[in-house]
């Protein structure tokens, strides 16, 4: 099974997170370390050159593994800081960026811990981060909280960021919906969200990054109770969109549907940077397959 996945920038490496972590070589599809450094693993992340793997518990607590071996190489012992969002390296592999549902975004070192930078956004939660291929530009999803006496939360935003963070003003991104995912593309030229309005239907929505403009708009879809994530291609012509009981593939310009995979319990995506395959996780299973394959609709997953 696989709840998530992540990949190492160069795409030799895969790891599988489930209730624990299966790091697999892409090329010869053989497993090369099993770790579990705590029950509950929500998301984990490479360093820009693969010797470092960092993982995050439900509770928000951050470790680094060695992901040949899956030794624990330091523990930041920060579970108190409450479940959150993705955590991520920094362009120069020195700092890990993270977030929490109680809308508090922390840059800390990733050896220590010191945390360089921490912001404060009272009556909101972050929940997603992503960045462009070199780790340049960021993409934050602030979604604010109902606020006392009301019956509906404001709409959310997005907040673009260059790194470092300290040294460059934000870009603000107030689409006036709800959002339930959103992640920047590999050339950060663009951003691939998942909108509605009070009415609740939920559409796949191309923007361009640099404006917010809406460069294509998916029809209704419906969300499962296994996750939303969009995952894009590593050349940023492909979205791959988690669904309810099945994976859709979309052409990012103009989201056409390109193809399906049904399967029960879908949970993550991974576009692999060479060659022409792809990762699909359920709660039950996890695969290697040919995006020929899924294009044809030849692909069926439990």
């Amino acid at each position: 099974m696989s709840f998530d996945f992540a990949r190492s920038d160069d795409g030799q490496m895969l790891v599988c997170v489930g209730r624990r972590l299966n790091l697999f070589n892409v090329a010869s599809r053989e497993g090369i370390s099993t770790s579990r450094p705590f029950p509950h693993p929500s998301c984990a992340a490479f360093s820009p050159d693969g010797g470092m793997l960092t993982v995050k518990h439900t509770s928000g607590r951050i470790v680094i593994l060695d992901p040949l071996t899956g030794a624990t190489l330091y523990d930041h012992k920060n579970q108190k800081e409450g479940e959150g969002c993705e955590v991520r390296f920094s362009p120069d592999g020195a700092e890990l960026i993270d977030a929490s549902w109680n809308g508090v975004i922390t840059t800390r070192k990733v050896r220590d811990q010191t945390i360089t930078e921490r912001e404060e956004f009272p009556g909101e939660m972050i929940t997603r981060i992503s960045h462009d291929s070199k780790r340049d530009q960021w993409l934050f999803l602030h979604k604010p909280k109902v606020r006392p006496g009301g019956n509906w939360a404001p709409y959310c935003y997005l907040i673009l960021r260059k790194w470092p963070f300290a040294k460059h003003r934000t870009k603000q991104l107030s689409l006036g919906c709800y959002i339930a995912s959103a992640t920047l593309s590999p050339d950060a030229t663009r951003i691939c969200l998942i909108g509605s309005g009070r009415s609740g239907k939920k559409r796949i929505q191309i923007l361009r990054a640099s404006t917010g403009k809406v460069l294509a708009r998916s029809s209704a879809i419906a969300i499962g109770g296994t996750g939303c994530e969009l995952v894009w291609s590593a050349d940023s012509k492909y979205v791959g969109s988690v669904q309810d009981r099945r994976f859709v593939f979309y052409r990012a310009a103009g989201l056409a549907i390109v193809g399906e995979v049904p399967c029960q319990y879908p949970s993550s995506i991974c576009f692999l940077p060479h060659g022409n395959q792809l990762a699909l996780g359920s709660w039950n299973s996890s695969m290697f397959v040919d995006v020929a394959d899924v294009l044809a609709g030849k692909v069926r997953m439990p």
